[in-house]
């Protein structure tokens, strides 16, 4: 099972990442750091983790 975390794209805006089963870093290889105060604002998600995410569930 995957989780979604907030943290920032790479000019600090937040965006929702999916993370690794690990829940250690995203997807496209953000390290998993305090979650963004602002989650709450944001409705964005980082293109990669769900490119990344597509291909895990159909290769299930």
């Amino acid at each position: 099972m995957h989780e979604m975390w907030c943290g920032a794209d790479t000019s600090g805006e937040p965006v929702w990442h999916v993370l690794t089963p690990d829940k250690t870093s995203t997807l496209c290889g953000v390290e998993k750091e305090e979650e963004s105060p602002r989650r709450d604002t944001t409705d964005r998600h980082c293109f990669t983790c769900m490119k990344s995410f597509q291909a895990v569930v159909a290769s299930r």
